[in-house]
């Protein structure tokens, strides 16, 4: 199957009633997606869906058989932001139970930010500094040039509680709309790609 075809799959199935899509890994890494649907906000207007999260954290996933977990049903709480709720408990036994070292958090920002990618770490405090580092490189690799730290995007609310709740690395990743473009899939491809030879990486350092 062609990376266009795989990747509409994987962004456009699972309409469904349930709340969350769960996958189960063999490696110590964990991706997630919270905002893949619009989301009703408290002020009466809408934080829109960042399309192609869903897709890309299930993809690199399934390429390097880590596990995911994505939200795609609006609970009227925003996951990503510092109020408890049931994905970030949920996200917490998953990680303990499953003895989970690296959470990669997947969100999308507009195509009017100044850079391709942004990691968010919370000042370089949320994840080894050697791993904040190869995964720049791995984006540089694939030509994703424009990566940047901590500004605007720290780390929201599930960084924030992993960081403070476990000994575990945590990176949130702010991914550019013009690389979450179907019209340019080769953009996406090199998004997932560079996920992959870094998690494919990180898991030869670890094990």
């Amino acid at each position: 199957m062609e990376f266009i075809e795989e990747i509409k799959i994987l962004e456009n199935t699972f309409r469904s009633k349930e709340t969350y899509l769960t996958y189960i890994g063999n490696t110590d890494v964990l991706l997630t997606a919270v905002h893949t649907m619009d989301q009703l906000k408290e002020d009466g207007t809408f934080k829109f869906e960042e399309f192609y999260t869903k897709a890309i954290a299930r993809y690199v996933a399934a390429k390097t058989d880590s596990s995911y977990f994505v939200k795609i049903k609006d609970t009227n709480i925003d996951s990503n932001s510092l109020v408890t709720d049931d994905f970030k408990e949920q996200l917490l036994n998953y990680i303990e139970e499953n003895n989970i070292k690296l959470i990669i958090d997947i969100h999308g920002a507009k195509e009017e930010r100044d850079f391709d990618v942004e990691l968010g770490t919370l000042n370089n405090i949320s994840a080894d500094y050697s791993s904040i580092k190869e995964l720049e490189d791995a984006f540089k690799e694939v030509g994703i040039t424009k990566v940047q730290y901590n500004n605007p995007f720290k780390g929201g609310g599930i960084t924030q509680t992993i960081f403070a709740n476990t000994n575990i690395d945590v990176i949130q990743i702010e991914i550019n709309g013009k690389y979450r473009n179907i019209d340019e899939p080769e953009k996406i491809e090199k998004i997932c790609k560079a996920l992959i030879n870094f998690i494919k990486m990180y898991n030869n350092i670890v094990d």
